[in-house]
Protein backbone atom coordinates (compact mmCIF):
# COMPACT_ATOMS: atom_id res chain seq x y z
CA UNK A 1 0.00 0.00 0.00
CA UNK A 2 1.15 3.14 -0.95
CA UNK A 3 0.04 6.17 1.17
CA UNK A 4 0.32 10.24 0.25
CA UNK A 5 0.05 12.52 2.58
CA UNK A 6 -1.48 15.56 1.86
CA UNK A 7 -0.63 18.96 3.95
CA UNK A 8 -4.55 20.40 3.53
CA UNK A 9 -4.70 23.05 6.21
CA UNK A 10 -5.10 25.93 4.24
CA UNK A 11 -8.34 24.18 3.28
CA UNK A 12 -9.37 25.48 6.70
CA UNK A 13 -9.04 29.46 5.77
CA UNK A 14 -12.10 32.00 5.50
CA UNK A 15 -12.35 33.95 2.81
CA UNK A 16 -9.25 32.21 0.99
CA UNK A 17 -7.40 33.75 -1.80
CA UNK A 18 -4.16 33.16 -3.68
CA UNK A 19 -2.76 29.45 -2.29
CA UNK A 20 -5.62 28.48 -0.34
CA UNK A 21 -7.68 29.07 -3.28
CA UNK A 22 -4.92 26.99 -5.06
CA UNK A 23 -4.98 23.97 -2.80
CA UNK A 24 -9.01 23.95 -2.76
CA UNK A 25 -9.32 23.31 -6.77
CA UNK A 26 -6.12 21.39 -7.06
CA UNK A 27 -7.50 18.77 -4.65
CA UNK A 28 -10.87 18.89 -5.85
CA UNK A 29 -9.72 17.94 -9.31
CA UNK A 30 -7.31 15.11 -7.61
CA UNK A 31 -9.98 13.61 -6.51
CA UNK A 32 -11.68 12.96 -9.93
CA UNK A 33 -8.56 10.53 -10.70
CA UNK A 34 -9.02 7.28 -9.88
CA UNK A 35 -6.33 5.78 -6.82
CA UNK A 36 -4.53 2.40 -8.07
CA UNK A 37 -5.48 -0.02 -6.03
CA UNK A 38 -2.53 0.03 -3.75
CA UNK A 39 -2.89 4.14 -3.65
CA UNK A 40 -4.89 5.85 -0.35
CA UNK A 41 -4.82 9.56 0.47
CA UNK A 42 -4.39 11.24 4.06
CA UNK A 43 -5.32 14.65 4.53
CA UNK A 44 -3.74 16.26 7.21
CA UNK A 45 -5.25 19.63 9.17
CA UNK A 46 -5.29 21.39 12.36
CA UNK A 47 -8.63 20.91 12.68
CA UNK A 48 -11.81 18.78 11.71
CA UNK A 49 -12.48 18.31 8.05
CA UNK A 50 -14.43 21.59 6.34
CA UNK A 51 -17.94 20.94 5.81
CA UNK A 52 -17.88 21.23 2.30
CA UNK A 53 -14.77 19.02 1.36
CA UNK A 54 -16.46 15.76 0.39
CA UNK A 55 -14.20 12.53 0.52
CA UNK A 56 -14.25 9.95 -1.65
CA UNK A 57 -13.00 6.28 -1.52
CA UNK A 58 -9.81 5.72 -0.67
CA UNK A 59 -9.22 9.46 0.66
CA UNK A 60 -9.47 10.55 4.66
CA UNK A 61 -9.02 13.58 6.83
CA UNK A 62 -6.77 13.20 9.82
CA UNK A 63 -6.87 16.33 12.60
CA UNK A 64 -3.25 17.10 14.33
CA UNK A 65 -4.67 19.07 17.10
CA UNK A 66 -2.37 21.90 18.00
CA UNK A 67 -2.65 23.68 20.96
CA UNK A 68 -1.09 27.10 20.15
CA UNK A 69 -1.78 29.42 17.23
CA UNK A 70 1.39 29.30 15.10
CA UNK A 71 3.87 26.33 14.42
CA UNK A 72 1.37 23.47 13.40
CA UNK A 73 3.39 22.75 10.84
CA UNK A 74 6.82 22.92 11.45
CA UNK A 75 5.46 21.12 14.90
CA UNK A 76 2.98 19.19 14.85
CA UNK A 77 3.47 18.04 11.12
CA UNK A 78 6.36 16.96 11.71
CA UNK A 79 5.79 14.71 15.08
CA UNK A 80 3.21 13.26 12.27
CA UNK A 81 5.96 12.51 9.79
CA UNK A 82 8.27 10.98 12.54
CA UNK A 83 6.03 8.65 14.24
CA UNK A 84 3.38 7.45 11.43
CA UNK A 85 4.71 9.16 8.50
CA UNK A 86 2.91 8.54 4.38
CA UNK A 87 5.36 6.96 1.68
CA UNK A 88 5.01 10.19 -0.21
CA UNK A 89 4.31 13.96 1.68
CA UNK A 90 2.78 16.90 -0.69
CA UNK A 91 2.89 20.14 0.92
CA UNK A 92 0.92 22.65 -1.75
CA UNK A 93 2.73 25.46 0.07
CA UNK A 94 6.49 26.04 0.57
CA UNK A 95 6.73 25.70 4.18
CA UNK A 96 7.53 22.31 4.63
CA UNK A 97 7.90 20.35 8.26
CA UNK A 98 11.35 20.65 9.88
CA UNK A 99 11.24 16.93 10.55
CA UNK A 100 10.16 13.66 8.11
CA UNK A 101 11.67 10.32 8.22
CA UNK A 102 14.24 9.64 5.11
CA UNK A 103 11.85 7.07 3.72
CA UNK A 104 9.25 9.87 3.26
CA UNK A 105 9.70 11.41 -0.25
CA UNK A 106 8.48 15.21 -0.07
CA UNK A 107 7.06 16.87 -2.66
CA UNK A 108 6.30 20.74 -2.52
CA UNK A 109 4.71 23.70 -4.46
CA UNK A 110 7.14 26.91 -4.61
CA UNK A 111 4.40 29.43 -5.96
CA UNK A 112 7.61 32.12 -6.81
CA UNK A 113 10.37 33.46 -5.21
CA UNK A 114 9.51 37.08 -5.55
CA UNK A 115 11.06 38.14 -2.61
CA UNK A 116 14.61 37.10 -4.01
CA UNK A 117 14.09 38.58 -7.27
CA UNK A 118 12.38 41.62 -6.09
CA UNK A 119 12.72 42.23 -2.35
CA UNK A 120 11.88 45.70 -2.16
CA UNK A 121 8.39 44.84 -2.25
CA UNK A 122 8.06 42.68 1.14
CA UNK A 123 8.29 43.56 4.22
CA UNK A 124 11.66 42.43 5.97
CA UNK A 125 10.10 39.97 8.11
CA UNK A 126 8.59 38.27 5.48
CA UNK A 127 11.30 38.28 3.22
CA UNK A 128 13.36 36.21 5.42
CA UNK A 129 10.83 33.76 6.74
CA UNK A 130 9.95 33.17 2.86
CA UNK A 131 13.57 32.37 2.30
CA UNK A 132 13.97 30.13 5.10
CA UNK A 133 10.87 28.46 4.36
CA UNK A 134 12.06 28.08 0.24
CA UNK A 135 16.00 27.17 1.30
CA UNK A 136 14.59 24.00 3.50
CA UNK A 137 12.05 22.72 0.72
CA UNK A 138 15.05 22.82 -1.72
CA UNK A 139 16.85 20.88 0.82
CA UNK A 140 14.05 18.59 1.65
CA UNK A 141 12.19 17.59 -0.93
CA UNK A 142 12.23 15.46 -3.81
CA UNK A 143 10.81 16.87 -6.39
CA UNK A 144 9.02 21.08 -6.60
CA UNK A 145 6.12 21.83 -8.13
CA UNK A 146 5.95 25.40 -9.86
CA UNK A 147 3.13 26.74 -11.62
CA UNK A 148 4.95 28.31 -14.22
CA UNK A 149 8.29 27.63 -16.21
CA UNK A 150 9.31 31.71 -14.98
CA UNK A 151 9.63 30.17 -11.66
CA UNK A 152 11.31 27.46 -12.53
CA UNK A 153 14.23 29.31 -14.01
CA UNK A 154 14.19 31.56 -10.91
CA UNK A 155 14.89 28.18 -9.18
CA UNK A 156 17.27 27.44 -11.22
CA UNK A 157 18.86 31.06 -11.80
CA UNK A 158 18.68 31.54 -7.62
CA UNK A 159 19.24 28.47 -6.14
CA UNK A 160 20.88 26.43 -8.72
CA UNK A 161 17.92 23.64 -8.36
CA UNK A 162 18.82 20.80 -10.93
CA UNK A 163 16.17 21.42 -13.97
CA UNK A 164 14.86 18.03 -13.21
CA UNK A 165 14.06 18.52 -9.89
CA UNK A 166 11.29 20.40 -11.06
CA UNK A 167 7.97 20.17 -12.24
CA UNK A 168 5.68 22.79 -13.82
CA UNK A 169 2.33 22.37 -12.97
CA UNK A 170 0.15 25.13 -14.68
CA UNK A 171 -2.83 26.84 -12.86
CA UNK A 172 -6.43 27.67 -14.20
CA UNK A 173 -9.00 30.20 -12.92
CA UNK A 174 -11.10 29.24 -10.32
CA UNK A 175 -13.82 31.96 -9.92
CA UNK A 176 -16.90 30.64 -11.42
CA UNK A 177 -19.81 32.53 -13.05
CA UNK A 178 -22.02 34.56 -11.36
CA UNK A 179 -25.97 34.80 -12.23
CA UNK A 180 -26.49 37.66 -9.65
CA UNK A 181 -28.04 40.79 -11.13
CA UNK A 182 -25.13 42.92 -11.24
CA UNK A 183 -27.40 46.29 -10.50
CA UNK A 184 -27.25 45.94 -6.83
CA UNK A 185 -23.84 45.61 -6.49
CA UNK A 186 -22.62 48.51 -8.71
CA UNK A 187 -25.74 50.46 -7.33
CA UNK A 188 -23.58 49.51 -3.49
CA UNK A 189 -20.33 51.21 -5.03
CA UNK A 190 -21.60 53.82 -7.06
CA UNK A 191 -20.08 52.72 -10.32
CA UNK A 192 -21.47 51.96 -13.80
CA UNK A 193 -21.07 49.19 -16.38
CA UNK A 194 -17.98 49.65 -18.56
CA UNK A 195 -16.97 52.91 -16.58
CA UNK A 196 -14.70 51.59 -14.24
CA UNK A 197 -11.03 49.90 -13.88
CA UNK A 198 -11.06 47.04 -11.51
CA UNK A 199 -8.10 45.64 -9.70
CA UNK A 200 -8.50 42.08 -7.35
CA UNK A 201 -5.66 41.42 -5.30
CA UNK A 202 -4.10 42.02 -2.24
CA UNK A 203 -3.64 45.85 -2.24
CA UNK A 204 0.11 46.30 -1.90
CA UNK A 205 3.48 47.16 -3.16
CA UNK A 206 4.17 43.66 -4.98
CA UNK A 207 0.47 44.13 -6.96
CA UNK A 208 1.96 47.70 -7.54
CA UNK A 209 -1.08 49.24 -6.41
CA UNK A 210 0.34 52.67 -5.88
CA UNK A 211 1.25 52.67 -9.73
CA UNK A 212 -2.02 51.97 -11.08
CA UNK A 213 -3.54 54.34 -8.47
CA UNK A 214 -1.12 57.30 -9.79
CA UNK A 215 -1.75 55.83 -14.03
CA UNK A 216 -5.60 56.34 -13.29
CA UNK A 217 -4.75 59.90 -12.18
CA UNK A 218 -3.25 60.66 -14.87
CA UNK A 219 -6.33 59.35 -17.07
CA UNK A 220 -8.59 61.25 -14.83
CA UNK A 221 -6.47 64.11 -15.43
CA UNK A 222 -6.56 64.10 -19.39
CA UNK A 223 -10.49 63.28 -19.56
CA UNK A 224 -11.50 65.32 -16.78
CA UNK A 225 -12.25 64.62 -13.87
CA UNK A 226 -16.11 65.25 -14.31
CA UNK A 227 -15.41 62.16 -16.65
CA UNK A 228 -17.67 58.93 -14.58
CA UNK A 229 -14.53 56.56 -14.89
CA UNK A 230 -13.70 54.91 -11.64
CA UNK A 231 -10.92 52.60 -10.43
CA UNK A 232 -12.18 49.37 -8.18
CA UNK A 233 -9.04 48.30 -5.82
CA UNK A 234 -11.38 45.07 -4.64
CA UNK A 235 -9.00 43.69 -1.99
CA UNK A 236 -7.43 43.62 1.17
CA UNK A 237 -4.49 45.71 2.41
CA UNK A 238 -1.01 44.22 2.23
CA UNK A 239 2.85 45.89 2.86
CA UNK A 240 2.58 49.37 1.73
CA UNK A 241 -1.08 50.47 2.83
CA UNK A 242 0.40 53.58 3.77
CA UNK A 243 1.76 55.08 0.66
CA UNK A 244 -1.63 53.66 -1.16
CA UNK A 245 -3.77 55.47 1.14
CA UNK A 246 -1.58 58.56 0.51
CA UNK A 247 -1.43 58.16 -2.99
CA UNK A 248 -5.15 58.14 -3.77
CA UNK A 249 -5.10 61.71 -1.35
CA UNK A 250 -2.07 63.08 -3.25
CA UNK A 251 -3.40 62.59 -6.75
CA UNK A 252 -7.27 63.75 -5.63
CA UNK A 253 -8.78 60.84 -6.54
CA UNK A 254 -10.51 60.27 -3.31
CA UNK A 255 -14.07 60.52 -5.28
CA UNK A 256 -12.94 58.12 -8.46
CA UNK A 257 -11.45 55.21 -6.03
CA UNK A 258 -13.65 52.70 -4.63
CA UNK A 259 -12.25 50.24 -1.98
CA UNK A 260 -14.77 47.69 -1.20
CA UNK A 261 -11.75 45.37 0.75
CA UNK A 262 -12.60 41.41 0.21
CA UNK A 263 -15.32 40.87 -1.70
CA UNK A 264 -16.95 37.42 -2.07
CA UNK A 265 -16.47 35.21 -5.10
CA UNK A 266 -20.17 35.69 -6.47
CA UNK A 267 -19.38 40.22 -5.72
CA UNK A 268 -16.10 39.44 -7.86
CA UNK A 269 -17.46 37.82 -10.68
CA UNK A 270 -20.04 40.80 -11.69
CA UNK A 271 -17.84 43.06 -10.95
CA UNK A 272 -15.05 41.62 -13.72
CA UNK A 273 -18.23 41.07 -16.60
CA UNK A 274 -19.19 44.21 -16.04
CA UNK A 275 -15.41 46.18 -15.84
CA UNK A 276 -13.99 48.30 -18.76
CA UNK A 277 -11.22 46.26 -17.93
CA UNK A 278 -8.76 44.47 -15.64
CA UNK A 279 -5.77 46.29 -14.62
CA UNK A 280 -3.06 43.64 -13.06
CA UNK A 281 0.13 45.52 -13.46
CA UNK A 282 2.22 43.36 -10.62
CA UNK A 283 5.72 43.30 -10.04
CA UNK A 284 6.25 39.60 -9.73
CA UNK A 285 3.95 36.64 -9.96
CA UNK A 286 4.12 32.88 -9.79
CA UNK A 287 1.44 32.85 -12.08
CA UNK A 288 -1.71 35.19 -11.75
CA UNK A 289 -4.34 33.35 -11.65
CA UNK A 290 -6.73 36.38 -11.66
CA UNK A 291 -5.84 37.35 -15.07
CA UNK A 292 -7.24 34.24 -16.20
CA UNK A 293 -10.01 34.73 -14.13
CA UNK A 294 -10.81 38.00 -16.13
CA UNK A 295 -10.26 36.51 -19.38
CA UNK A 296 -12.84 34.07 -18.63
CA UNK A 297 -15.35 36.83 -17.47
CA UNK A 298 -14.83 38.92 -21.04
CA UNK A 299 -13.06 41.65 -19.23
CA UNK A 300 -9.58 43.22 -21.13
CA UNK A 301 -6.48 42.64 -19.37
CA UNK A 302 -3.43 44.86 -18.79
CA UNK A 303 -0.70 43.11 -16.91
CA UNK A 304 2.51 43.33 -16.56
CA UNK A 305 5.51 43.13 -19.38
CA UNK A 306 7.35 40.37 -17.29
CA UNK A 307 8.00 36.99 -18.14
CA UNK A 308 5.99 34.81 -16.20
CA UNK A 309 2.70 37.50 -17.51
CA UNK A 310 4.17 36.78 -21.04
CA UNK A 311 3.79 33.47 -20.16
CA UNK A 312 0.41 33.14 -19.07
CA UNK A 313 -1.22 36.12 -21.05
CA UNK A 314 0.31 35.23 -24.62
CA UNK A 315 -0.92 37.94 -27.08
CA UNK A 316 -4.44 37.94 -25.30
CA UNK A 317 -3.71 40.99 -23.23
CA UNK A 318 -2.27 44.38 -22.94
CA UNK A 319 1.15 44.46 -21.78
CA UNK A 320 3.39 47.11 -19.50
CA UNK A 321 6.22 47.97 -18.06
CA UNK A 322 5.46 47.51 -14.96
CA UNK A 323 7.53 50.67 -14.09
CA UNK A 324 5.95 52.66 -16.31
CA UNK A 325 2.96 55.25 -15.50
CA UNK A 326 2.78 56.51 -18.45
CA UNK A 327 2.49 53.38 -20.18
CA UNK A 328 -0.21 52.46 -18.03
CA UNK A 329 -2.33 54.89 -18.01
CA UNK A 330 -2.08 54.84 -22.06
CA UNK A 331 -3.58 51.14 -21.83
CA UNK A 332 -5.80 52.22 -20.05
CA UNK A 333 -7.14 54.88 -22.83
CA UNK A 334 -6.20 52.28 -25.37
CA UNK A 335 -9.24 50.00 -23.46
CA UNK A 336 -11.45 52.66 -24.06
CA UNK A 337 -11.86 52.35 -27.74
CA UNK A 338 -14.25 49.94 -28.34
CA UNK A 339 -12.41 47.72 -30.54
CA UNK A 340 -9.73 47.44 -28.81
CA UNK A 341 -11.48 46.42 -25.98
CA UNK A 342 -13.46 44.10 -28.04
CA UNK A 343 -9.96 42.52 -29.52
CA UNK A 344 -8.72 41.67 -26.32
CA UNK A 345 -12.20 40.39 -24.69
CA UNK A 346 -12.08 38.10 -27.77
CA UNK A 347 -8.48 37.10 -27.13
CA UNK A 348 -8.96 36.47 -23.49
CA UNK A 349 -12.32 34.07 -23.64
CA UNK A 350 -10.12 32.24 -26.33
CA UNK A 351 -7.29 32.05 -24.66
CA UNK A 352 -8.36 31.55 -20.95
CA UNK A 353 -10.13 28.40 -22.07
CA UNK A 354 -7.06 26.80 -23.00
CA UNK A 355 -6.40 26.39 -18.87
CA UNK A 356 -7.93 23.91 -16.66
CA UNK A 357 -7.22 22.34 -13.30
CA UNK A 358 -7.76 18.55 -14.59
CA UNK A 359 -4.36 19.45 -17.05
CA UNK A 360 -2.69 20.75 -13.34
CA UNK A 361 -4.07 17.86 -11.36
CA UNK A 362 -2.66 15.32 -13.60
CA UNK A 363 0.85 16.67 -14.11
CA UNK A 364 0.49 16.72 -9.56
CA UNK A 365 -0.44 13.09 -9.84
CA UNK A 366 2.16 12.76 -12.15
CA UNK A 367 4.68 13.71 -10.21
CA UNK A 368 3.46 12.32 -6.68
CA UNK A 369 3.61 8.96 -8.38
CA UNK A 370 7.52 9.56 -9.37
CA UNK A 371 8.47 10.79 -5.81
CA UNK A 372 6.81 7.32 -4.30
CA UNK A 373 8.94 5.20 -6.91
CA UNK A 374 12.46 7.47 -6.25
CA UNK A 375 12.25 7.48 -2.38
Amino acid sequence: MITYGIDAHLLLRENATGVPRYVWFLLREMMKAPLGNDERVILYGHLPKPKDLELIEGWSWKTLSWPIPRGWTHGRLSIEMLISAPDVLFVPGHEVPFFARKSTGIVTTVHDVAFATNPGVYEPASRQRQELAVRNAIRKATLLLTPSQATKSDLETHYHVAPERIVVTPLAATMPQSQTDASALLRKLQINAGQYVLSLSRLEKKKNTAMLIRAFANVKRKLGMGNPLTLVLAGTFGYGKEDILRIIREEQVEDAVRLPGYVSDDDASVLLANALCFAFPSVAEGFGIPVLEAMEHGAPVIASNIPVMREVCGDAALLVSPNDISALALAILRMMDVHVRDEYRKKGLQHGAQFSWATSAQATWEALRIAAKNR
